[in-house]
């Protein structure tokens, strides 16, 4: 069973997306944007605008390209050119009766081992944590209650009948996350590692390359052929255009078609099921973007 976005019938397609730039670092940076220099003071933010379309960042020697877009659900984040630690803390509002014992089978398999420098010395430390130190950080991947400027509530409503928990995620910038856990009882100095690939060695999103001549079946070659030429169109519109044809890629009705195609492709004997093969390719280079805002490309 595959989940389809839907952008609403109706809806006025928008042709632009706004996303905060973040800088925790205590020295002042300089980013660029398509050319445009953006001076973000010393932990602080700037919001910015994009176009729906293609991009660059540039930050110290280095520069990406990425593509700005629609995202099939409402989505979220910030924008981390430095590439800091940022942390996905958890934890879990109880219900006055719970004990620690249940407290700490709730949390168990949230613990990760977090590499550390406590004292001076390296070592690993179990925490309720997941570190993240993307170029763009997106909710929807990482998925937050809280934001880096949204504090924990002090106490939640707990809704259905017998809850006794809820789990509440919180993204952290470093310094916060610090002053967290030393109110939690931390005494010791501690300092995170934070490892993070080059510009250049980020995950980038392209079109597959699809032999069109392999599948059997000619009304899916046609569809396949049609999807890529698309797609190759997708990267380069801008605005409103790219956001007409974003939808018409990733709506029911092509979902639809897709389908009823495969069954007629059945039934003229595509035994090798190339055509389904041709478009788990298309839905694998693309689904785990549908979600997002910005994606990495060449």
């Amino acid at each position: 069973m595959t989940l389809v976005g839907c952008f609403g019938s109706g809806t006025t397609l928008s042709s632009s997306v706004d996303r905060m730039i973040d800088n925790p670092t205590p020295n002042e940076i300089k980013v660029i944007i398509d050319g445009n220099e953006l001076t973000i003071p010393a932990k602080s933010s700037v919001n910015y605008t994009f176009e729906y379309g293609k991009h660059t960042l540039s930050y110290g020697n280095q520069s990406l390209n990425f593509i700005a877009k629609p995202s099939t659900s409402n989505s979220s984040g910030l924008i981390n050119p430095t590439q800091s630690n940022y942390y996905l803390l958890t934890t879990f509002y109880t219900t006055s009766n719970v004990s620690d014992e249940t407290y700490d089978k709730l949390i168990a398999r949230h613990l990760n081992s977090v590499p550390v420098i406590i004292n001076g010395e390296q070592q690993e430390v179990e925490l309720p944590v997941k570190v993240i130190n993307d170029v763009f950080i997106e909710r929807q991947k990482n998925f937050w209650d809280y934001s880096v400027d949204e504090p924990y509530p002090d106490e939640v409503t707990l809704r259905g009948k017998g809850q006794f928990q809820s789990q509440k995620n919180k993204l952290f910038r470093e310094d916060s996350l610090i002053e967290y856990l030393k109110a939690e009882g931390l005494n010791e100095k501690v300092e995170f590692i934070n490892e993070h690939p080059k510009f250049s060695e980020l995950k980038k999103y392209t079109i597959p390359t699809i032999q069109l001549d392999a599948i059997a079946c000619k009304k899916g070659r046609e569809f396949v052929e049609t999807q890529l030429n698309d797609w190759n169109n997708f990267f380069t519109l801008t605005g409103k255009d790219l956001a007409s044809l974003y939808k018409q890629l990733t709506s029911h009705e092509t979902f639809k078609t897709k389908h009823a195609i495969m069954k007629e492709c059945t039934k003229e004997g595509d035994s090798n099921q190339s055509y389904q093969s041709a478009t788990r390719e298309l839905d694998k280079a693309f689904d785990e973007t549908k979600q997002l805002n910005f994606f990495i490309t060449q």
